[in-house]
């Protein structure tokens, strides 16, 4: 009769191997994991920024960032007074037809939230993404990003798009 048991260094060996390719994959799954939230938030700022080009060209003012209701789409989310009134907050963004100017014109933002909006020093999002006027797609982080985050945005910067 044949003993079918495991030496303890086979296990170790198998569970070696199993840590060295959760190692490799974890971070692979995060960036995909982002890279698809990233893309979710960008055809939803081209719906806003599609919308605020119409406003724009009825009433020759652009909307305001607590101005969402005066456009012509339903975007996804509840409104949120912790952002201000007038924008969209999902699980993972706060939408709004446009940001700060110190980029230039904003015509569609949104915020990435990180889950610590009232932390100390906390900025309540680690990126944000932004289009411009000519529909060009912007991302700058803040000191909370990750490094996925920091090198999907880097990325979108050097591509002007995903």
């Amino acid at each position: 009769m044949k003993n079918c048991a495991f030496t303890l260094i086979e296990l170790l060996v198998v569970v070696l191997i199993i840590g060295i390719l959760a190692a490799i994959a974890l971070p692979q799954y995060q960036k995909a994991v982002e890279r698809a939230r990233m893309t979710e938030a960008a055809i939803v700022l081209r719906s806003i920024a599609d919308a605020n080009r119409r406003y724009h060209l009825a009433t020759n003012q652009w909307a305001k960032a607590t101005e969402l209701d005066l456009l012509d789409i339903d975007v996804p989310g509840t409104q949120d007074a912790t952002w201000g009134d007038g924008r969209m907050k999902t699980k993972d963004f706060v939408y709004s037809p446009c940001g700060n100017d110190k980029e230039g014109i904003q015509i569609a933002r949104a915020n990435r939230l990180n889950g610590i909006e009232n932390g100390p020093n906390s900025w309540g999002y680690s990126y944000y993404l932004w289009l411009d006027q000519n529909n060009t797609l912007h991302c700058a982080t803040t000191a909370e990003a990750s490094s996925v985050e920091e090198k999907l945005c880097a990325n979108i910067e050097a591509n002007g798009s995903l």
